[in-house]
């Protein structure tokens, strides 16, 4: 089982959307996924609710570390080919990195100078957590929302301050897309969404696509992806 968790001590930044779209993008691909919520506010279970949910998807609410220890577990029981935890961008939000173990920690930012200052301190604890538990933990920053529009020199100071802090950034970012915030009001996948002709749903799921490979690139297969 892999495992990717996702961190961002600003709310705003696009985790959980990030979160959902690694998942729905595995299980299009025949991977069994179960998404653990730790959001107390609970937005992928909601999502969840709604119809079109894929069957190979579940989601499960850990809204505390103590819930997180408990659905871990039996997530672990049954066996999915990947596992994603959707934690509070806080210090006792990553704690539960003590549990999981991840993988892969994704710290989501938009482009803004303050959102990279928070990514800063998501990269600190995660680095902290891993010392503690006596390893490494991989982690990679997220540009998400960022307008298709948008000219290179209007985020280029911002990666190079993260790697000025050695921080590794992904290659793909998630391109601000009606057809993502339409994924947790209509539910299911980008099928669900095109079938409700969302403007420039195709755009976002090949864009979600792209996304879903750099993370493989990273973390490798749990299984061989269907046919």
């Amino acid at each position: 089982m892999r495992v990717v968790a996702f961190i961002s001590p600003k709310g705003g930044a696009g985790k959980t959307t990030a979160a959902l779209v690694l998942g729905l993008g595995l299980a299009e691909r025949g991977l069994r996924v179960a998404m653990i919520d730790g959001d107390p506010n609970k937005p992928l279970y909601e999502w969840s609710s709604l119809p079109a949910r894929p069957a190979q998807l579940t989601v499960h609410p850990a809204p505390t570390l103590a819930d997180v220890r408990d659905v871990y577990r039996s997530v672990r029981r049954i066996d999915p080919d990947w596992a994603i935890l959707d934690t509070e961008g806080s210090v006792p939000g990553a704690l539960a990195f003590t549990v999981v173990r991840p993988d892969l920690v994704v710290t989501p930012l938009a482009g803004s100078q303050l959102e990279a200052v928070q990514a800063f301190k998501a990269a600190e604890m995660v680095r902290a957590f891993g010392h503690q538990g006596g390893r490494t933990i991989p982690h990679r920053c997220l540009l998400t929302r960022i307008p298709a529009a948008i000219r290179p020199r209007a985020i280029r100071a911002i990666v190079e301050k993260l790697h000025d802090r050695q921080i590794a950034l992904l290659p793909t970012a998630l391109v601000e897309k009606e057809a993502f915030r339409a994924l947790f009001a209509l539910g299911g996948g980008f099928a669900n969404v095109e079938a409700n002709g969302v403007s420039g749903a195709p755009a976002a799921r090949a864009n979600a696509a792209a996304y879903l490979d750099s993370i493989l690139d990273i973390v490798g297969r749990a299984a061989p992806l269907a046919a």
